[in-house]
């Protein structure tokens, strides 16, 4: 699996790279030494980046009275932290954009189901103290780019894995996996996360969103969170979910989180309203 894990990172350096000002923000979000005049520098430098962060500060997510007209205002309103994963979000529709396309797996609608389960998951956190809704959104939104890493990576091997996905009593989306390709999206996608140094809570969602059980206790929190998400979305039908387990952990990630049924159908209630409104702001 290392060798796989490996050779796909290898490959695909056009998926496995950020945008140069992603990077540069969450450089500066984690550097004790840098300040909020260089996040706005940064923010800047990027006016459609800027324009995106802007759009989603002034959403109703947020529920200003008062519009913020710049960078600066929305920095000292909700902190470095807060717009870096807004700035994250807001960039990452790039690594599915233009990807090539398969028999029964089309990249636009991975970024569909992205969409939802960030969705799902930040506004599930807002119901969990533990959790940053930004930073859930970017969790949602990042938890399956381990697909786009094997469709590049292994395009036949992925193609079988998908065609068979498709039969009548075929192994699980995860087995097809190991048998073709040799890893499986959520360790791919958690490597590459590990290798862009994002939080650990960000690659334990990539790495752990369809057992989150693998984690110590104090861990579970974030893959937890993404493993309800991604499950609403399923239900939702929205884009590619074939990924999905059947056999989720509902109960059990509720439990983690200290969430209620009434919790669940309050935000899946939510969803067909809020969806349109994220994929709006995300839009490039």
């Amino acid at each position: 699996m290392d060798r796989v894990i490996r050779l796909t990172l290898e490959r695909v350096a056009s998926v496995a790279t950020l945008p140069d000002v992603a990077m540069r923000v969450m450089r500066i979000a984690d550097d004790p030494s840098a300040t909020e005049d260089d996040l706005q520098e940064v923010l800047e430098s990027d006016p459609a980046l800027a324009a995106r962060v802007l759009r989603v500060v002034n959403s109703a997510f947020y529920r200003r009275q008062r519009e913020v007209s710049s960078p600066r205002g929305a920095i000292k309103l909700l902190g470095v932290s807060a717009i870096r994963n807004i700035a994250l979000a807001a960039s990452l529709h790039r690594l599915y954009r233009g990807r090539r396309a398969i028999a029964g797996f089309d990249p636009a609608e991975l970024w569909a189901h992205c969409v939802a389960v960030g969705t799902a998951a930040r506004e599930l956190a807002r119901r969990v103290p533990a959790v940053v809704p930004e930073e859930a959104m970017v969790a949602g939104l990042l938890h399956d780019i381990g697909l786009i890493l094997a469709l590049q990576a292994w395009t036949p091997e992925f193609t079988q894995v998908v065609a068979q996905a498709t039969l009548i009593n075929s192994a699980s989306f995860a087995q097809l996996e190991r048998t073709h390709v040799g890893a499986t999206h959520e360790e791919l996608g958690g490597a590459l996360c590990d290798q862009w140094h994002f939080p650990v809570a960000l690659v334990n969602a990539c790495r752990f969103h369809h057992d989150f059980r693998a984690l110590p206790a104090e861990a579970q929190a974030m893959p937890a969170l993404v493993h309800l998400a991604d499950r609403m979305a399923a239900r939702m039908g929205a884009g590619f979910c074939r990924s999905v387990d059947g056999d989720g952990l509902e109960y059990e990630a509720c439990a983690v989180l200290g969430l209620t049924d009434e919790d669940l159908k309050a935000v899946e209630a939510e969803l067909p309203v809020l969806l349109p409104q994220t994929e709006a702001l995300l839009a490039a």
